[in-house]
């Protein structure tokens, strides 16, 4: 019976399984990246030892091939073809007769081939992008400036800032076709800002919701509700573009709730508290309806900025 390769799929924090996908060998560069670094070393020393396992045998079935070789012996062979592989040559086994020259000659060449692909493979490992921006682990439904809004908080974990900074919210909607399909799409949800020129601490990402949002009312349903959540950037330092996202299904979306202040103002310097960053409370029963809110409600719940760092928002009411 044929067996179904299953390709496991990570998008923004939402695993997903793709049957039927091609093997890993068809694309090994990317195999190799995405392992990881155990994997990577343990896979280099097998292939390392493998090579050297083959001519070593074939220096072992070949008497007299090379000098000062004890006939059959395996292990010499072995660790002559090391020697040969690394271009070492101590000086104590070498070639004699020209069978030997000649494998030896198809060793080195592989040599180089080895040796350059592992150098690059490392090099292209060291050089990956890495994560630098950090997700609040929950998102809120909270007010802002009088209003219902959906928020989500990013912060940079590099030194030096990012530059012209964008983001994009958008959820999972699911609909059913008159045909009776069952049909899935990313609706992007407009942004209170949706660019930062220069994000340095923290940015808080956020949605006014309508009173007719068609993404209010699915949160609000049974039905299952995935929310994504992806900044990209310039690193100023590495000159290369940084981007990051993640996913918050319904039990990371707390309703009628604010996220606490992070940022705060000591002498003279700023300071962010990563600490506290995913922390949020809920507001004060006056500040808030369960079920919607009164448009001429007034909230004083104090918001960080939706642009710059360390800014503050001004109380709505």
């Amino acid at each position: 019976m044929h067996r179904i390769r299953k390709q496991e799929v990570v998008i923004g924090g939402t695993r997903a399984v793709k049957l039927g996908a091609p093997p890993a060998i068809s694309d090994l560069y990317y195999a190799t990246m995405e392992m990881s670094w155990p994997s990577f070393v343990g896979l280099t020393a097998l292939v390392f030892l493998l090579l050297n396992l083959l001519f070593g045998l074939l220096y072992a079935v070949l008497p007299g091939a090379i000098g000062n070789m004890p006939p059959g012996s395996i292990v010499d062979g072995f660790f002559f073809s090391v020697e040969t592989l690394a271009t070492v040559g101590y000086g104590n086994m070498a070639p004699v007769t020209r069978l030997g020259h000649s494998i030896a000659a198809l060793e080195i060449l592989v040599g180089l081939f080895f040796s350059a692909t592992m150098t690059g493979l490392i090099f292209a490992r060291f050089s990956r992008p890495r994560a630098s921006l950090m997700f609040s682990k929950v998102a809120v439904v909270g007010r802002f400036e009088g209003q219902r809004a959906l928020m989500v908080r990013v912060a940079s974990l590099r030194t030096r800032p990012l530059a012209g900074a964008t983001a994009q919210m958008s959820w999972l909607e699911r609909r059913e076709s008159p045909e009776g399909r069952i049909m899935r799409r990313l609706v992007n949800l407009p942004l209170v800002r949706a660019t930062n020129p220069t994000m340095g601490l923290s940015w808080t990402i956020g949605h006014v919701i309508e009173e007719d949002s068609a993404m209010l009312a699915a949160l609000l349903s049974g039905e299952p509700f995935t929310l994504t959540v992806t900044v990209a950037g310039l690193d100023t330092l590495l000159a290369s573009q940084s981007i990051g996202g993640h996913a918050y299904q319904r039990g990371d979306i707390l309703i009628d709730h604010d996220y606490v202040d992070v940022i705060s103002d000591v002498d003279g310097v700023i300071q962010l508290d990563l600490a506290r960053f995913h922390d949020a409370e809920p507001l004060i029963a006056a500040e808030c309806d369960p079920l919607g809110y009164d448009g001429d409600r007034q909230c004083s719940i104090r918001k960080e900025a939706f642009a710059d760092d360390g800014s503050r928002a001004p109380s709505c009411g």
